[in-house]
């Protein structure tokens, strides 16, 4: 029972739930969960994320999914969090085979890399490679370190969300013949 996300493509859930396509309506989303109702025992409801035109949320063991829109009314982002008020071991969200969360984060970048990503080592708890975004969720503040005192090494962490966004889609230049909404050789490869 894996959630895979899918470069350029969206989000596979686990069998037999359906692979949702990046470009999806709302209704056409709701519609291919319908089916699954059985599944998903909170049902799929109308969720606020900020910036999108629509979100849909939904939980699945361990983990919560949301479904985000963009300014077009199309599935454009997907994110799935842990949830750590679920007692049953978390869904796997798989990207390009690698589990993301729930494993140190340096054990992740190493992982990533080892498949040719070039991704930076995580910032402050953050992680963006291309349309991937990962991110732990906020701890405790931190005091900065008295004047004179070394910084503390920060504590080895797990991610706690993962986010894929679907490739940005550029306009046709002026004059170009072929159809508007060329995505880029570059995002195409994410």
């Amino acid at each position: 029972m894996t959630i895979d996300l899918l470069p350029g493509r969206g989000v596979g859930l686990p069998a037999p739930l359906p692979e949702l396509r990046f470009g999806l309506t709302e209704a056409e989303v709701r519609a291919l969960l319908a089916p699954h109702a059985g599944l998903l025992p909170d049902g799929v409801r109308s969720t606020f994320v900020c910036g999108c035109s629509w979100a849909l949320a939904f939980e699945l063991p361990g983990v919560s999914v949301t479904l985000g829109a963009d300014d077009h009314d199309r599935l454009h982002t997907v994110t799935v969090g842990r949830n750590p008020s679920d007692d049953r071991p978390a869904c796997p969200v798989g990207y390009r085979g690698i589990d993301l969360l729930g494993r140190p984060a340096h054990e992740l970048v190493e992982a990533l890399r080892a498949e040719g990503l070039p991704v930076p080592d995580p910032g402050g708890g953050n992680l963006r490679h291309g349309a991937l975004f990962l991110h732990r969720a906020p701890g405790p503040r931190r005091l900065p370190p008295a004047p004179g005192r070394k910084p503390r090494r920060e504590k080895p962490f797990a991610f706690d969300y993962a986010s894929l966004s679907a490739p940005v889609v550029q306009d046709a230049p002026a004059g170009h013949d072929g159809p508007a909404g060329q995505v880029t050789p570059t995002e195409a490869a994410e």
